[in-house]
């Protein structure tokens, strides 16, 4: 029987957090400076492509707005995690100790690999991000809609 899991695709909420931490890395490495968060016109188009895969429309964003809101989500994805480095990283271990095959890291991955488990073909689409960043309990997401990502006046 063949498998029909899909290990290469991912639901979007890993792929936004993936993005945004290998993103503060790569220029904090490339740049040579830790502390640099300008984002530079290949950065931006990579960040426009990235949104644009996930079905986000970034199009009318400038790019001041649109390093806004890269900077932002790097910001939450670091400061505002719900599990800890720390404790994420225990749980990882005592996992890897058990040899559990499937590690599941935070209140927030528990909910995806449930609903993902209730509808797996739904699990690609924009709607079931939306929804479940709302069972989730992640009820302000980084907008448009946030005044502090719109483009000065």
């Amino acid at each position: 029987m063949a498998d029909r899991r899909r290990p290469n695709r991912q639901p979007a909420s890993v792929a936004i957090q993936k993005f945004a931490s290998i993103r503060a890395n790569t220029r904090k490495i490339h740049s040579g400076d830790r502390e640099s968060d300008a984002i530079d016109a290949a950065g931006l188009a990579q960040a426009r492509e990235r949104f644009a895969l996930l079905g986000r429309d970034v199009s009318q964003l400038s790019d001041d707005q649109l390093r806004n809101l890269v900077a932002e989500l790097e910001r939450r994805f670091r400061d505002a995690a719900l599990t800890s480095a720390a404790q994420a990283a225990t749980i990882i271990l005592d996992g890897v100790k058990a040899d559990r095959w499937r590690i599941l890291v935070g209140a927030d991955a528990h909910k995806i690999d449930e609903m993902v488990r209730e509808s797996p073909e739904r699990a690609y689409d924009i709607g079931f991000f939306d929804e479940f960043a709302r069972a989730a309990g992640w009820t302000e997401r980084a907008s448009l809609e946030n005044p502090e990502l719109r483009q000065p006046s």
